[in-house]
């Protein structure tokens, strides 16, 4: 048997037999105290976990803000790039808005050179136009005067001009360019719408016959009259104009009327007319 004299004694015993120690700590500590240590080493790995994860955390958070300072950075970067691209486009625009400018001033100035050159165009039409008249009056005359000049020669040798074709002899220029004496030949019309024989436009008609003729055939006795209309190139109108004057004069002078033409060229048209109409077509060269 185990004899305990002192404190001494007891540690010996708790040293030699464990158990008794724990049956003492059992005895003497509460169950709190005694589940201390455990729970001290359970609070321990707790917290080292916890640190391990707070570690983690703080690596985490020290990457996200290495990213954060990265991407920081970055926007710095590219507003520091945006403020440049916004300063070019400042540049630009304005730049843009000189070049409008320029651009408006040279349509001003285009716009006016456009208004000179239309005020200019419109006078040289007007030109052009007065010229145009000027040349047509020109040709007009010319016309008139190449025409007079060769109504002139018929009418000088307008007895020659009818002889073949009609057979007329012994041929008297009543009315022609350059008779000076129509008198006679007016007295008749104005004779003949006095009478009713014919009308007063018809007088007229009659009256503005180019050359009006008198003559005989050898094979007869009585007169008879020729109505000749001149023109250089004959044309429908000569055609007919010779035949309505010609039947003028014969219901005027109620003697027989022929209807000729006098011209220079014709064509198969004209000369296909003339037959139709009963007109002698006289062909003489200028």
């Amino acid at each position: 048997m185990t004899t305990v004299n002192d404190f001494v004694d007891i540690l010996r015993i708790i040293r030699e037999q464990p158990e008794w120690g724990e049956a003492l700590r059992s005895a003497l500590l509460s169950k709190e105290v005694l589940e201390l240590p455990q729970r001290l080493a359970e609070f321990s790995e707790a917290a080292n976990k916890r640190f391990d994860r707070l570690e983690g955390d703080v690596t985490e958070l020290k990457d996200g803000q290495a990213r954060l300072e990265k991407g920081q950075a970055r926007l710095e970067g590219d507003v520091a790039e945006l403020k440049g691209g916004q300063a070019r486009l400042e540049g630009d625009v304005a730049e843009l808005k000189e070049g409008q400018a320029r651009l408006e001033g040279r349509v001003e100035r285009l716009e006016e050179g456009q208004v000179r050159l239309e005020e200019g165009q419109a006078r040289l039409e007007g030109d052009v136009s007065e010229l145009k008249g000027e040349v047509s009056q020109l040709k007009g005359d010319v016309g008139n005067i190449k025409g007079a000049t060769y109504e002139q020669k018929v009418v000088s040798n307008i007895a020659t001009y009818l002889r073949h074709p009609l057979g007329i002899l012994r041929v008297r220029v009543l009315k022609a360019l350059g008779v000076s004496d129509n008198t006679a030949f007016y007295d008749a019309l104005d004779a003949a719408e006095g009478r009713g024989l014919i009308t007063s436009r018809e007088r007229t008609e009659a009256g503005s016959t180019d050359i009006v003729v008198r003559g005989r055939r050898d094979s007869e006795p009585s007169t008879l009259f020729v109505a000749v209309e001149v023109s250089v190139t004959a044309g429908d109108s000569d055609i007919n104009r010779a035949r309505e004057r010609a039947d003028i004069l014969h219901r005027a002078t109620e003697e027989t009327a022929y209807p000729a033409v006098v011209c220079a060229h014709a064509d198969e048209g004209r000369r296909s007319l003339a037959i139709e109409r009963n007109v002698t077509l006289v062909v003489v060269s200028e």
